[in-house]
């Protein structure tokens, strides 16, 4: 069997946070290897390959109860997720209180102008928000494989697989996704290169520095959200083309209406 190798890209292609991640800083898209098959076996060891392979080998016998409303169940449970998780990060951001909000660090006015103010309640502040999207989607993807495991053979064995496939790779989403701080970290203080000389009241301002990377790390955060839920968006497209939904198009439009809102 021969491998097309996939010509290197150009540009930032991928994810949205990968664009994004590209856009505020280019040398944060550096070009990996070109071939995704190749990229992607390196993450597995022999364990990983062992449990691989029987999940391939997996033949449920049921019984299933295939439900013609599986495709609305799952896109419900999936948009009724996102949204807690992007009016939690709205209320964040607006300084609203509520028992599920992570509060936005607060700007000390009296601070001294020339000292820039420590990153940490800000790393904290966005690894809470990391902590609750973990929660809340490993729960929503477990629901759905649930699903599909007792809707036919066929989606049962689909769920194993992404069964496997999520222990496999969990290191190395850990791994990305927790240098994602630092990355905020170097975008902090070249910001604060650029407004140190502001006084503190104009930090928050429209234009002030602060304001600017507290936006960035809610683009991130809305970022990271899509590239987390890509997973159980294949659990829908899988269901849909299972069930022979006729409103396939719209399904995955609305989830894409949804992904494009900023709180």
């Amino acid at each position: 069997m021969h491998r097309t190798q996939t010509p290197a890209q150009t540009g930032p292609a991928g994810s949205r946070l990968v664009q994004l991640l590209a856009s505020l800083d280019p040398k944060a898209a550096a070009s990996s290897h070109p071939c995704f098959a190749e990229r992607l076996g390196r993450l597995f060891d022999l364990s990983d390959t062992i449990a691989l392979d029987a999940a391939t080998q997996h033949r449920p016998n049921g019984p299933f109860s295939p439900r013609d409303d599986i495709t609305d169940i799952l896109q419900a449970d999936l948009l009724k997720t996102r949204n807690t998780l992007l009016e939690n990060l709205s209320h964040s951001f607006a300084g609203k209180q509520a028992a599920s909000v992570i509060n936005l660090p607060a700007v000390n006015g009296d601070a001294p102008a020339g000292k820039r103010p420590t990153f940490g309640p800000y790393e904290r502040f966005h690894q809470a928000h990391q902590r609750q999207m973990i929660a809340a989607l490993a729960n929503l993807r477990l629901r759905a494989r649930r699903l599909l495991t007792a809707y036919s053979a066929e989606l049962a064995r689909l769920a194993e697989l992404d069964a496997v496939f999520e222990q496999s790779l969990q290191p190395y989403v850990r791994r990305c996704f927790t240098a994602l701080p630092a990355f905020l970290e170097k975008r902090y203080r070249a910001l604060w290169q650029q407004g140190q000389h502001t006084p503190p009241q104009d930090w928050m301002a429209a234009n002030g520095w602060l304001n600017q990377f507290c936006q960035e790390i809610q683009m991130l955060l809305l970022a990271e959200l899509d590239a987390r839920q890509e997973p159980i968006l294949g659990l829908l497209g899988a269901a849909t083309a299972a069930s022979g939904n006729a409103n396939t198009g719209s399904t995955f439009a609305d989830i894409d209406d949804k992904e494009s809102t900023t709180p």
